[in-house]
């Protein structure tokens, strides 16, 4: 957990929000809340739609994001389970050939956990990673086994396949993220639904202030979670690589 980026995202919304209350003052001094009083029925009806359509996309790309989430997490528990298998079984080759790919297979998890992470939560593939990995595959190929261990080596020649499904996999996932007309329909609903409520003709000035600030803190957590659950590599939680260091250990 990013606890630094956490407070630095918290600290600019009390910001916000005290300049808001400071708006919300001024503006009780006008006139304006005098006019707002007369449409407060129409108002009503465009809080409940708005509101409404707003909780229907957000659960949508919730369910979306938290989806593509959790693929991440499986398929780096399945790619590093996946390099383990493959480590021991090239223990059944000759003692070089099980070296050689234990020597690709660590220079592989330290190019990811130390380059390929960070690229990935910067949106972007990372090539010297990618070489590194289709090194290891390459080496598992070229590996010349005996007769006695010939079925054997098809076996780690499969399961460094399977390996790459699940790479592929989770980079497809971890590359993946929200379309940006989507964000902006999410945010204009959210800044809609503020506004409405800022203008609101509450009957004490406490009460509409305490209304505004529950339901920015509220949308402000929504975008929240919404944002950072989109880049599993990057932000406040993200998916632990934990997995690949034990490979290391």
């Amino acid at each position: 957990m990013n606890r630094q980026e956490l407070f630095k995202r918290v600290f600019k919304f009390a910001a916000l929000l005290m300049v808001a209350a400071f708006v919300y003052g001024t503006l009780r001094g006008t006139g304006l809340y005098e006019f707002t009083a007369r449409e407060a029925e129409g108002l009503n009806t465009l809080i409940l739609l708005i509101g409404n359509i707003y909780a229907v996309i957000f659960a949508f790309v919730i369910f979306v994001i938290w989806g593509q989430f959790t693929d991440v997490e499986n398929f780096i528990m399945r790619e590093s389970s996946s390099l383990r298998d493959l480590l021991r079984f090239s223990e059944y080759l000759s003692p070089d050939a099980a070296q050689t790919i234990r020597r690709a297979v660590t220079d592989y998890v330290r190019r990811a956990l130390k380059a390929e992470w960070v690229a990935l939560g910067e949106r972007r593939r990372d090539k010297q990673t990618e070489e590194s990995f289709s090194e290891l595959v390459d080496t598992v190929v070229k590996i010349v086994p005996s007769a006695q261990s010939q079925v054997m080596h098809e076996r780690v020649i499969d399961i460094a396949r399977r390996t790459s499904e699940h790479r592929d996999d989770r980079i497809a996932k971890s590359l993946t993220q929200i379309p940006p007309t989507l964000i902006r329909l999410v945010d204009t609903m959210a800044t809609a639904l503020l506004l409405l409520v800022f203008v609101y003709p509450f009957r004490h000035w406490f009460a509409g202030l305490a209304c505004f600030g529950l339901l920015a803190l509220v949308l402000f957590l929504a975008n929240l979670v919404m944002r950072d659950t989109d880049n599993p590599c990057n932000g406040i939680w993200n998916v632990s690589s934990k997995p690949f260091s034990d490979l290391l250990a």
